[in-house]
């Protein structure tokens, strides 16, 4: 009995001591692979690249030590810009997707760009990526050969064709600024679950990428009074209201408006002669949870006048019909603006 108890005894022990060992090396192992190392980097392709904005990309592994993270670009190699990446610090042991925003590039235009990453043991620096941004689509505009148009341009050098109607003058394309009119940006949100968030001023281009139709801001940023160039403004419901009745009231207004033919507007783009050389376009919009829609059928503008503590009035025009329909829309929402010269 005893001899059979001793045996038990050393089977035992000998399972303990295995244990121990492989409890051992696994430790060891883990050690050895946590083990604080400069940071690892990757710089990925680019994505929304537009006219003049772009959003860089760039995956990083912190390796145990807390890694702040940018983006360096510019037009060559030398990388004369940086820009702090989003997020701009990481940790741990896991790859992070970062990326970062640029806006007011330049148009057709090839960049250079790398993700640099930084820890107490090191800086690493991603591969050199290159991206181009868009050519001007500006011509593609059917505007109204047989009408003489004026000539406006804002804080961002971009240049509109403006029209007089009636009494009034209209900007005849919507605006793309990306800046207010004392030169400080507005913010540019490109999140769904941001966007949707949002009771501050922000602005968009429809799916991130289309600058045709101008950029889509909400209403916070009509309300700061200072989006469009200087000794012009959003235009009032009632200034919108006195256009339509010039025209003939809202049921035929959005014919003389719309930008003739099926290049934009969808078919059968009905009772469209443009004979005012508005050329209003079919932008569709964002909604206040952050979605696009309705691109190619509606076009919606914002106008400067509060409907209730949440909504707005606007215009909106569609393919299908002549209308212009005023309505209101919550003020998350991303519509296009045309603006207005002052009296």
């Amino acid at each position: 009995m005893k001899k059979h108890f001793n045996y038990l005894l050393m089977i035992f022990v000998a399972l303990v001591s295995a244990a121990m060992f492989l409890t051992t090396c696994k430790k060891d192992e883990e050690e050895k692979t946590s083990d604080p190392a400069a940071p690892t980097a990757t710089t990925n392709s680019a994505s929304w690249v537009g006219q003049t904005w772009a959003t860089l990309n760039a995956t990083v592994n912190a390796n145990g030590q807390v890694t702040i993270v940018s983006f360096e670009y510019d037009t060559t190699a030398s990388y004369g810009y940086s820009i702090n990446a989003t997020p701009d610090t990481v940790s741990g042991f896991t790859s992070t997707g970062v990326s970062s925003s640029l806006t007011g590039l330049t148009i057709n235009t090839e960049y250079h760009y790398r993700v640099k990453a930084v820890n107490s043991i090191g800086t690493t620096y991603g591969s050199d990526v290159t991206f181009t941004t868009s050519d001007t689509v500006g011509s593609v505009i059917i505007f109204n050969p047989d009408l003489t148009y004026g000539s406006v341009s804002d804080i961002n050098d971009n240049t509109y064709k403006t029209i007089q109607i009636g009494t009034q003058t209209w900007m005849a394309e919507n605006l793309k600024t990306i800046k207010y009119n004392d030169g400080t940006d507005i913010p540019f949100v490109t999140d769904e679950t941001a966007w949707g968030a949002l009771t501050t001023p922000g602005y968009c281009w429809y799916n991130n990428d289309s600058i045709t139709y101008g950029a889509m801001y909400n209403w916070h940023t009509v309300n700061t009074g200072k989006l469009c160039p200087t000794g012009w403004h959003v235009p009032s419901d009632e200034e919108w209201t006195i256009l339509t009745d010039y025209l003939g009231g809202g049921i035929i207004a959005g014919g003389k408006l719309k930008e003739t033919g099926i290049t934009h507007w969808a078919s059968p783009n009905t009772g469209a002669t443009n004979e005012t050389g508005f050329t209003a376009l079919p932008g569709g919009y964002r909604n206040y949870l952050g979605t696009f829609n309705s691109i190619g059928r509606h076009g919606y503008w914002w106008s400067s006048t509060e409907a209730s503590s949440s909504d707005a009035y606007c215009r909106d025009v569609y393919h299908g019909y002549s209308n212009v329909d005023r309505t209101s829309s919550n003020k998350k929402s991303g519509f296009a603006v045309r603006c207005i010269k002052d009296d």
